[in-house]
């Protein structure tokens, strides 16, 4: 995966100032999630984790906000399991059984806003989806999304 570079270039975009608004995906997660590869995986998280911490910093320094979140679960739930009792299934050598689709597990949505001056609720609205990540960027910015968007994540205080 490409993690450490594609934040260099982000982390050099951030602090070039051109840009309002920056969208950006790691593969990260989806990618080797579905190679089933356990030991893959942890590395590739780990990879993420630093990367994210730096562009954490980099948002913080040039007075930002980062949303993060995902369009699905992949890396979450590497094995197969069984449905009635939730045991991790196992091939005839004891080895657990990978799982490379994608999960159906909620996907956590994180809003890290350092200057954060009580303009929103704290409390996300929960149970809503990755379409509702439109309306949430357009509001933190400080735009109103359109009526037929799906609903923010948060809630401005007026």
């Amino acid at each position: 995966m490409k993690a450490a570079e594609i934040t260099d270039k982000l982390i050099e975009v951030i602090e070039g100032g051109k840009y309002g608004f920056i969208r950006i995906n790691y593969p990260n997660g989806d990618m080797v999630g579905h190679t089933g590869v356990y030991q893959a995986v942890i590395c590739a998280m780990e990879s993420l984790d630093v990367s994210l911490g730096r562009v954490a910093k980099a948002v913080e320094k040039a007075g930002g906000i980062l949303v993060l979140s995902a369009d699905h679960g992949n890396s979450d739930d590497m094995f197969e399991h069984d449905k009635k009792t939730g045991a991790v299934l196992r091939h005839p050598d004891g080895t657990p059984k990978a799982k490379t689709s994608h999960s159906l597990n909620p996907v956590p949505c994180v809003i890290y806003d350092p200057d954060y001056q009580g303009e929103y609720d704290k409390k996300l609205n929960e149970g809503l989806g990755i379409s509702s990540l439109a309306a949430t960027c357009m509001e933190l910015i400080g735009y109103l999304p359109p009526a037929d968007y799906d609903r923010s994540v948060i809630n401005l205080k007026k």
